[in-house]
This record gives C-alpha cells, sequence and structure tokens, in this order.
C-alpha cells in the first residue's frame, strides 16, 4: 500500500485496480446511487471524474440507446481505459474546468471526486457543473462521509481522532477536508445557484463474515487509514490501536467473527436554473 493506489495525476485510492475492487465490494449501494440520479432516456449525461468508469455501462443504461454518455477524468490513465473497455468517449481534464462548451448535457453525475478539491475550488467545480448543464438539467455529486466511518472491534473514535488530527495539519492535502465534507452537500449545492436539492445519506454495512472482494476491499482501506494515521501522528495510544488492527495487511482483523464496518455515502441532487 505504499503507492496507496495513486494516479498519475497523483491522486490517492484513484487507480483502476483499487476502484474495481471498491465498486465490486459496495455495488448494491453504489447502484442504488445512481438509480436516485434520476437520468432518463435520451438523455446526454456526463460522468465528470469517471475513474476507470465503472458506473460508465450503467449510465448508459437508463439513458437507452438514443442517448449519449461522455466521460471525463483527470488521469489519462483512466480516461484510456474507459474509452478503451466502454466504447464512450472520454476526455481528460479537470472538474475545476471542464473541456465543453456550455449546455452541452441533460445531466451530470459526479462520484467522490469533489472530496480531492479545497473548500476554494468546490464553488468553481460547482459552477462548472451549471454552466455545461442545459436549464432544468439534473447535477448530481455523490461524496464520503468520513466522520461515520467504523470498524468494530475497533475503538469507536479512531476515525474520529484520525480526522481531527489530519484536519488541523499544516499543510494538509485537499481530500482530508473534502472528505468530511459529504453531508454539507446540499447546502454547497444551494449556495451555487441549484434549485430544488435535495440530499440521501446513504450508509453501507458489512458484517462478517465478508465475501472475498469484501474481505479485501476492507484490508487494504484499514491499512491504507492505519499507514496515514501513523504518519500523521495520532496519540500514542491510537497509534497502537491502529497497528494492532492493520497487523498482517489488516486481514486477521476483517476475518474475525465479530468483525463489522461501516461507511457513509452522501448523494445531493440539484437541478440548474
Amino acid at each position: 500500500m505504499t503507492n496507496r493506489h495513486r494516479t498519475a495525476a497523483n491522486h490517492v485510492l484513484s487507480d483502476s485496480d483499487w476502484l474495481d475492487l471498491h465498486f465490486e465490494a459496495c455495488r448494491p449501494e453504489y447502484e442504488a446511487m445512481l438509480a436516485s440520479a434520476g437520468f432518463q432516456r435520451g438523455w446526454s449525461v456526463l460522468d465528470a471524474g469517471c475513474g476507470n468508469g465503472a458506473y460508465v455501462p450503467l449510465i448508459q443504461q437508463y439513458v437507452g440507446p438514443t442517448g449519449r454518455v461522455v466521460a471525463l477524468d483527470f488521469d489519462v490513465v483512466n480516461a484510456d481505459l474507459v474509452s478503451r473497455v466502454t466504447r464512450v468517449p472520454a476526455a481528460v481534464g479537470s472538474i475545476r474546468d471542464l473541456p465543453f462548451a456550455s449546455r452541452q448535457f441533460d445531466g451530470l453525475w459526479c462520484a467522490n471526486v469533489a472530496q480531492f478539491l479545497s473548500d476554494a475550488d468546490f464553488p468553481t467545480c460547482l459552477q462548472e457543473f451549471l454552466r455545461v448543464v442545459v436549464p432544468g438539467g439534473g447535477v448530481v455529486v455523490k461524496d464520503v462521509d468520513m466522520t461515520a466511518t467504523r470498524f468494530y472491534p475497533g475503538d469507536p473514535f479512531l476515525l474520529s481522532h484520525l480526522s481531527e488530527v489530519s484536519f488541523r495539519m499544516k499543510g494538509a492535502p485537499p481530500e482530508t477536508r473534502g472528505s468530511l465534507r459529504g453531508r454539507e452537500l446540499r447546502r454547497w449545492l444551494e449556495a451555487a445557484g441549484f434549485e430544488d436539492v435535495v440530499q440521501r445519506t446513504h450508509v453501507i454495512e458489512r458484517w462478517a463474515p465478508l465475501s472475498h472482494m469484501e474481505s479485501e476491499f476492507m484490508a487494504q482501506w484499514l491499512s491504507y487509514l492505519a499507514e496515514i494515521a501513523i504518519e500523521r501522528g495520532v496519540c500514542p495510544e491510537d497509534e497502537l490501536a491502529w497497528r494492532d488492527m492493520a497487523a498482517d495487511g489488516g486481514r486477521p482483523f476483517v476475518s474475525r467473527p465479530d468483525f463489522y464496518v461501516c461507511e457513509v455515502q452522501v448523494v445531493a441532487k440539484g437541478t440548474a436554473p
């Protein structure tokens, strides 16, 4: 996990291997979240920050053969992969400066990408979303709220302590704050000028025994969190707990018969005026 699944664009937890593992481990919930977007047949939809393109075939099912799906990612490797595998055009670019003309899309989907933006950059991103969709078009932003993550039987405050240490550290990367922004999304969309904004919080829970895919994902995620907790200087008691949970790659811990994990994903949807 030393590379933290970085892309060529240097985003952590964003390469194809990690995204495949994460999506498959949480597929039922993620499919339900996309279903709530309300994309319709015949629509033109942008997947803004498409990653490895896991959502692209699902969006295609909603828009049907008369619709159009376009993908965009900041990482050229991910964009090339999506173009090859899905046959959907995938551009390389930033969600802060979308390389598309105004009013090109009926809908826009942005999943777990805005967390990599600072609070200063996120409003710019939302204005870009407004610019490229038609009046009355739907924009859907999905993101995580790490404050609700819990590994049992670990200390219930470990993630809270890590989030606070990360938030207050000097020179913290944007995702440190962005991963705590999830349950604020409705207010951000409203402030940006979206209309009829709604938000729903989704809890993803897994109980032992885990499937192979779930076990592998949870172990790697736990190891990643332990790595950054130790790196960022949590208190000695917490460091000891993280080291114990992440021993042997986290696999013994997630294989416990009493293991439980939950995370929170938030979906906010607004309409362009």
